[in-house]
């Protein structure tokens, strides 16, 4: 399944599997984010599965989001796991 990812009053939408053969779109998609936004809330309710190239890429968003001041909200089923995971990398 593919990834995809969309905008709805700036709630991004994740939809399909985040793995190491797409990270890199999921990436460059939200490189500059923080430069646009004031805050990022992204949805993984559609999001079938996701590997450990996958969380670390939502753990770089936090990062910048970390860096730039700005908040950063993971909502949906299965959010609580990845938030507690990258916030743990992040503490380490």
């Amino acid at each position: 399944m593919a990834l995809d990812i969309t905008n709805s009053l700036n709630t991004f939408k994740v939809t399909g599997v985040l793995n190491k053969t797409n990270v890199k779109k999921f990436q460059i998609y939200f490189q500059d984010i923080f430069s646009t936004t004031n805050e990022l809330v992204i949805n993984i309710d559609e999001l079938k599965s996701i590997d450990r190239e996958g969380v670390s890429a939502f753990e770089n968003i936090y990062k910048q989001s970390l860096k730039a001041h700005k908040p950063f909200f993971i909502t949906g089923i299965g959010s609580k796991e990845i938030f507690d995971d990258i916030t743990t990398i992040d503490a380490a």
